[in-house]
C-alpha cells in the first residue's frame, strides 16, 4: 500500500480550516483556489483529497504545475493521488491549488511511503449501529449509527527509518489525535473491490507498539483501518 503517514498541511499557518480538518464533512466553499505557504521550502510527491465534486484538481508553485484527475464517485475517490514531484522555491514557499468543483473536504499533502503488506487480508465491514433485542425476542433496530469499509493489513519489517520518522514528525500533531490516513491500496487490488483503490481510513487506536525481531532498523506493525468520513 501507499500511505500518507504526515501530512505537512497541518504545518501551514495559512491553509483555511476546513482543508486541514479530519472531518470530511467540514468542506470548503468560498472559492475554487486556495493557497498554503511555509516557512521553508517543501517538496512532495502526492496529495490525498476526501469528499469533493471536483474532477480536476490542479496544485502549483510559481513554475510548475501537476495536474490529478478524479475518475471515481464518492465516497470512493476519498485517498491518496501520486504526482511527480513538486518543490518550492527556495525563496517562494507557496502553494496553490485549483479545482473544477464547487466544494472541497480535507486536502492532505507530503511524501507518500510504499509498505508492502503480507498475503493475508482481512476485508469487511463495520457498524456504530446497536440494535436492542427485547425480552421476547424481538429485535428493535438501532437508529442514527452509521457503518463503513474495514481493512486490517499486516506490514512486516517495512518500517524503515524514513517511515518511523514520518510518524515521530506526525504523532503529535495527527497520529495521537485520531487524525485518518490517506491510502492507495494499490498492491493489494486482486483481493479488494475495485472500488477500495483510494482509502480514507483511521486505526481503531493510535499506533503505539511498533515491533522488531531483526538486527536491522526494520519494524512490523498491523494496521487496522476503519473507513472515515
Amino acid at each position: 500500500m501507499r500511505i500518507l503517514i504526515n501530512d505537512i498541511m497541518q504545518f501551514s499557518d495559512d491553509a483555511p480550516d476546513e482543508i486541514k480538518s479530519p472531518a470530511l464533512s467540514d468542506i470548503y466553499t468560498d472559492t475554487d483556489n486556495f493557497t498554503f505557504s511555509f516557512d521553508e521550502a517543501k517538496t512532495i510527491n502526492c496529495i490525498g483529497f476526501g469528499y469533493t465534486d471536483a474532477t480536476q484538481i490542479q496544485i502549483t508553485n510559481d513554475t510548475d504545475t501537476k495536474t490529478i484527475t478524479i475518475t471515481k464517485d464518492a465516497p470512493y475517490q476519498n485517498g491518496l493521488y501520486i504526482i511527480d514531484s513538486i518543490t518550492t522555491k527556495a525563496t517562494v514557499h507557496t502553494f496553490k491549488i485549483t479545482h473544477n468543483g464547487s466544494y472541497i473536504g480535507r486536502v492532505a499533502i507530503g511524501t507518500y511511503r510504499t509498505l508492502g503488506t503480507g498475503i493475508s487480508k482481512e476485508n469487511g465491514f463495520y457498524t456504530s449501529n446497536e440494535n436492542r433485542v427485547t425480552k421476547s425476542g424481538a429485535v428493535i433496530p438501532g437508529l442514527g449509527g452509521f457503518s463503513g469499509r474495514s481493512i486490517d493489513l499486516d506490514v512486516r519489517y517495512k518500517i524503515d527509518e524514513d517511515v518511523y520518522d514520518d510518524i515521530e514528525f506526525a504523532y503529535s500533531s495527527q497520529i495521537m489525535r485520531g487524525f485518518p490516513f490517506f491510502l492507495q491500496l494499490n498492491d493489494e487490488q486482486h483481493k479488494l473491490s475495485a472500488n477500495m483503490f483510494y482509502f480514507y481510513g483511521r486505526t481503531t487506536e493510535p499506533i503505539t507498539k511498533l515491533q522488531s525481531s531483526t538486527y536491522k532498523f526494520l519494524y512490523s506493525y498491523k494496521f487496522m483501518f476503519l473507513e472515515a468520513f
